[in-house]
């Protein structure tokens, strides 16, 4: 579950003399929405209306601070009446295209993970799939109400056989995001990268998996388990 090295954050404005204030709160914002994968710790407030309210009258902060906000800036939270804060809504296994079984491409693995009820049909059903198959994760989440910073997905593999992959324990750094009722897609190995299943006759069978969405606040968001069985090919 390693990731390729984030992109840059936005470029800041030049500092002259006459906008180290425009300086400061930059760094506040900064420290509030990072870049897509960068790792931060909160120092601003987390509540999109005071941010922008602070230093409201600054033309150049206000548009600043808009962009990295995008629909949230405009009264977008997403949806009010849930709760929530994080949701994740899709987790889904990517095969590679070349990767074929009977000359034919492997189906997509989804699962809906936003109610009690998807939950629990991972839960009883599991992931299999066949040993030596490359494969990515895709995740499809939304953030709600308020900025939440430095997301990161823990990823635990148990069993005797975990010690044969090499981790037994992967932590991938997400992000940082604003509110929106839009859907944010994230997907690791980036690119043309994959992850390759376990094969062998030692290393095939049965795994217990625990995935967990936590913030840098530690603040759980999300978390589950479910049965991974690596088949034979």
């Amino acid at each position: 579950l390693k990731m390729a090295s984030p992109p840059p954050k936005p470029p800041k404005p030049v500092k002259t003399d006459s906008q180290t204030i425009l300086q400061q709160d930059e760094n506040i914002i900064e420290d509030s929405v990072a870049s897509f994968g960068s790792e931060i710790t909160l120092k601003g407030t987390k509540n999109v209306a005071e941010l922008l309210a602070k230093d409201s009258e600054d033309e150049s902060l206000r548009k600043y601070k808009e962009k990295l906000l995008g629909a949230a800036a405009h009264g977008d939270l997403g949806d009010v009446n849930d709760p929530r804060t994080l949701i994740v809504e899709e987790f889904r296994i990517v095969f590679a295209p070349d990767d074929l079984v009977n000359g034919q491409p492997q189906a997509d693995i989804v699962h809906r993970l936003d109610s009690s009820e998807g939950l629990a049909r991972l839960s009883a059903e599991g992931i299999s799939m066949l040993e030596g198959s490359r494969f990515k994760f895709q995740i499809s989440f939304r953030v709600q109400h308020e900025i939440i910073a430095g997301i990161k997905f823990e990823h635990t593999i148990g069993s005797a056989r975990s010690r044969l992959l090499g981790s037994e324990r992967d932590e991938l750094m997400i992000g940082s995001y604003p509110p929106s009722s839009l859907p944010h897609k994230f997907e690791f190995p980036r690119g043309g990268v994959y992850n390759e299943a376990p094969k062998g006759m030692l290393l095939r069978g049965k795994y217990k998996v625990s995935n967990c969405f936590i913030d840098s606040d530690k603040v759980k968001h999300l978390a589950f388990e479910y049965e991974l069985n690596i088949m034979k090919r």
